[in-house]
């Protein structure tokens, strides 16, 4: 992916964000909280981590951001049962580490890979 996209998602996955947790805070219930919080956590916590591959593809980029989120999404499931279930601690370390991460996406999206994925797999 480019820089340029990298900083377009980011944005638009940061304002996800920050909506995110706007509706946590006030409270609203029903269908709008459900599609938000439900597409947060199936597109934010994956490409907060794999934006920083860049790994090259919006195919394969976008099948790695949905795994990984699905990955991060059970094992803070796993780690809330193992610490006695504090949804709303989880969730609102969830924000704001993902916040963070898209705020460094954002800053330093015009800098090279930390891999060399995007180059053909290091051959």
């Amino acid at each position: 992916m480019t820089p340029r996209t990298t900083i377009a998602v980011s944005a638009a996955l940061l304002v996800l964000t920050l909506v995110t947790a706007a509706l946590a805070v006030t409270g609203l219930t029903g269908p709008v909280r459900l599609c938000v919080t439900l597409l947060f956590f199936l597109a934010v916590p994956g490409w907060s981590v794999v934006a920083f591959f860049r790994p090259g593809t919006s195919s394969l980029t976008w099948a790695l951001v949905l795994a990984t989120s699905v990955a991060l999404d059970l094992l803070g499931g796993e780690l809330m049962l193992l610490t006695q279930w504090q949804p709303a601690v989880a969730s609102a370390a969830v924000l704001g580490v993902c916040g963070v991460l898209l705020v460094v996406h954002l800053a330093t999206a015009r800098r090279p890979a930390l891999s060399m994925l995007s180059r053909g797999g290091g051959r």
